[in-house]
């Protein structure tokens, strides 16, 4: 099965200053214009190099519908604008003076702000971050006794909540040996190689040495390929 979204209908009050806005403010292209009905027009703009899913601008046609214009997720953000780069393209919304709601701002998946189109439908503005940026580590640990393997598994899943809290941590997973249940196998991804750091010197992981329960067989620092 291989599906997409092809386009998705936004509800705009005019035709002609929605395309102006979404082609000259947002720069994007006018894929389609064509007259159905003496008032009925089939408008598609779309962001430059974007390969599949388009905007439909659908001049609101009824009293429900005209509710709806700017207002079509009852407040929350309602469409996510991906960028390769996002400085020129903030810097841009700021020219045509589009109203930024709030950003920008860095979170894990990357650089967003929050912008108003011209109706104050909210859109996000994202920068995805890389995953081959990220730092990635695996250590293969074995128990030291046997009759503390429950122990010790409790102990690695509270390092592993600890860890999970740290402002650099991305994902913590903790797998064991179905054939030598006392190897257990840790891959952890952080935000970059400062984070890693900062956690090799954070408290809960000094408190879990302290028990003395397990040893280090190996361990990888890897790079991300898929």
């Amino acid at each position: 099965m291989n599906q997409h979204i092809a386009q998705m209908t936004l509800v705009v009050a005019d035709y002609d200053e929605a395309i102006e806005f979404y082609t000259k403010k947002l720069n994007f292209d006018l894929i389609e214009d064509t007259p159905l009905t003496e008032n009925k027009r089939w408008v598609v703009v779309k962001p430059k190099g974007a390969k599949e899913c388009a905007l439909l601008l659908a001049k609101s046609a009824s009293e429900t519908q005209t509710k709806s214009v700017g207002n079509q997720t009852g407040g929350r953000v309602f469409l996510f604008l991906h960028t390769d780069h996002f400085d020129r393209d903030f810097n841009s919304l700021l020219d045509n003076q589009i109203k930024i709601i709030n950003g920008p701002r860095m979170e894990e998946y990357g650089k967003v702000a929050v912008f108003e189109d011209l109706y104050g439908n909210l859109w996000d503005l994202i920068e995805p971050s890389l995953i081959s940026e990220y730092f990635y580590s695996t250590a293969i640990l074995k128990i030291k006794e046997n009759e503390k393997i429950s122990f010790a598994l409790d102990e690695l899943k509270i390092l592993r909540q600890h860890t999970l809290l740290e402002a650099g941590s991305v994902s913590f997973d903790l797998k064991q040996s179905k054939e030598d249940p006392t190897v257990i196998i840790i891959w952890e991804c952080f935000k970059n190689e400062s984070s890693f750091q900062e956690h090799l010197q954070s408290a809960h992981l000094a408190n879990f040495l302290k028990k003395d329960l397990v040893t280090l067989q190996n361990g990888y620092q890897t790079l991300n390929i898929y």
